[in-house]
């Protein structure tokens, strides 16, 4: 199964770090304070590297694991090392490791149709499913 992050949510994170690239040139422009623009230069470099790096655009569920897919690389949780997929308050699931670190598999909520596909995975590798 392959579910996909919602296009104008991936729209906007990619659009996001350029948009604070053209207000840092702005800040200059105008002659702002030098530490005004640094600290949004800076922003925007750590936005750029989240979104292409550690922001997910897809999930592929399939025998070996989950794999979750950013711009720039593609990790995979495989089912031995999930503890469990949770489902925050806010919507979105979230792969619980053995070792207690979180990583978000998408940020919208899925159909039906996808959320019985994971569940069955989960069940058939026995990994918790809370959603």
């Amino acid at each position: 199964m392959r579910a996909a992050e919602s296009r104008l949510r991936v729209v906007v994170s990619m659009a996001a770090p350029p948009a604070l690239l053209l207000v840092a040139w702005g800040f200059w422009v105008v002659s702002a304070p030098q530490a005004l623009i640094v600290i949004v230069l800076v922003f925007a470099l750590v936005l750029s590297y989240v979104m292409l790096v550690d922001f997910p655009t897809a999930i592929v569920v399939d025998d070996i694991g989950i794999h979750r897919q950013c711009v720039l690389r593609r990790r995979v949780l495989a089912w031995n090392e999930i503890a469990g997929i949770v489902q925050p308050r806010r919507g979105g699931l979230v792969v619980v490791t053995k070792d207690r670190k979180r990583h978000v598999l998408l940020d919208r909520s899925l159909d039906g149709d996808e959320l019985e596909t994971l569940r069955a995975a989960a069940t058939k590798n026995q990994v918790r499913a809370e959603f």
